[in-house]
């Protein structure tokens, strides 16, 4: 059954089902909608945006239906601007409340229209479950805003632009770490604009991020791509540091960590370099087996266009990203139940903000992190009062 949900605040919501507005409860039977709310979280519902890649609904608005969309969509707009103007706040009123019933009524009618035909004519992705995963998890993480000091942030700004910059952003609002899900090819996470800039964040200013509970906790896999190639072709997982794995079982000689690490990278991403020959490591048989037809398809159900020099490029990074992601689901249903919570996934990372009564969890939280599809990955443990200072430990 089609629905859609209002949902302009958290007591200012309802549900709009076989042209009636119910507004005491979310009835049962519903299954699809248009896009994700936390009042659906456990509910069994699909949704017509992570089909369609995250597009706009007026991006994927059928041609039959463009003029009507813009119709309703343009009324409800002058509504807004209206209420505004007469300087109505709509902190103290429920935007539902002051439009006319029949307005709303077209809008969500033909919302309903669009989001049944894009069921009707686009296919379900294969990692349609990962994506409708992630998006709960992504907005949970979403609640929890960032702990940021900005009087230091202040202090130094006269001297560091990027500091000046955080300064400008968030003195007067409170930052969130807001992911898309459908910013790269790959599936790797990006931020949204006017999130956090978490990804890329510089050292430096990561002093200045402290949790909201007591501790960060960051769970990181060992050297992901390269535990990402071995478990593709299907070899056991070293249990120590892959790098002096390497230098034992690949390099076959007395080189360094760091040389080793430069040498495998080096290697794996230049389709013309031959430095590296090894039954643990081969290329050609990874894209005989994920690339066919100018497409990669991973493991997680993804498929993407690829020349034939990003090949494998894009398969161990998509495949790692969601080995990553689809973990950071897990650990986020999980510490829904805690004093706990995901504050942010740093690519092949995740940090939780740990309260202290959660810390007897913490070789559990390992435990969930490493235990992958692709299977038991390594994982490295740290611990910091501040996102800068983070030190590693192990049991």
């Amino acid at each position: 059954m089609f629905f859609q949900l209002l949902d302009n605040k958290f007591d200012c919501s309802g549900t709009y089902v076989n042209g009636q507005f119910i507004w005491d409860k979310i009835p049962n039977g519903i299954t699809k909608t248009w896009a994700y709310s936390d009042h659906l979280f456990g509910r069994d519902i699909d949704y017509a945006q992570l089909i369609v890649g995250g597009k706009a609904i007026a991006d994927v608005c059928p041609e039959h239906l463009k003029a009507q969309w813009l119709r309703a969509e343009d009324l409800l707009k002058s509504h807004f601007k209206g209420i505004r103007t007469a300087g109505i706040n709509l902190t103290d009123v429920c935007f539902y409340d002051v439009v006319p019933q029949k307005h709303l009524q077209h809008y969500f009618d033909t919302k309903n229209e669009i989001t049944q035909w894009v069921f009707d004519n686009y296919e379900k992705p294969k990692h349609y479950n990962l994506l409708k995963n992630a998006q709960a998890a992504i907005k949970e993480l979403k609640k929890h805003p960032v702990k940021l000091n900005t009087f230091a942030l202040y202090c130094i700004s006269p001297e560091d632009q990027k500091a000046k910059y955080l300064y400008d952003q968030f003195s007067e609002v409170t930052p969130y770490v807001d992911y898309d899900l459908f910013g790269t090819v790959t599936g790797r996470l990006t931020t949204k604009r006017n999130s956090f800039p978490i990804l890329n964040l510089k050292k430096e200013l990561k002093n200045f991020v402290t949790p909201t509970n007591d501790v960060f906790l960051e769970l990181d896999f060992n050297a992901a791509e390269i535990r990402t190639m071995l478990a593709l072709q299907e070899h056991k997982q070293p249990e120590e540091d892959i790098h002096e794995w390497n230098i034992r079982n690949v390099f076959d000689k007395e080189i360094t960590r760091e040389k080793a690490k430069t040498k495998i990278f080096a290697w794996l991403y230049n389709q013309e370099s031959q430095d590296i020959q090894s039954n643990y490591y081969d290329r050609d048989i990874l894209l005989d087996q994920y690339y066919k037809d100018g497409q990669v398809c991973t493991p997680f159900g993804r498929t993407i266009d690829a020349p034939v020099r990003k090949a494998l490029n894009f398969l161990l990074q998509s495949t790692s990203s969601d080995n990553t992601l689809e973990r950071f689901c897990k650990l986020s249903n999980f510490l829904r139940a805690t004093r706990s919570h995901v504050a942010f996934v740093v690519h092949d990372s995740v940090v939780i903000d740990l309260h202290r009564d959660d810390r007897r969890l913490i070789p559990q939280l390992k435990e969930m992190f490493g235990d992958t599809k692709l299977g038991k990955f390594k994982v490295n443990c740290s611990l910091g009062k501040n996102l800068g200072h983070m030190k590693e430990f192990t049991w």
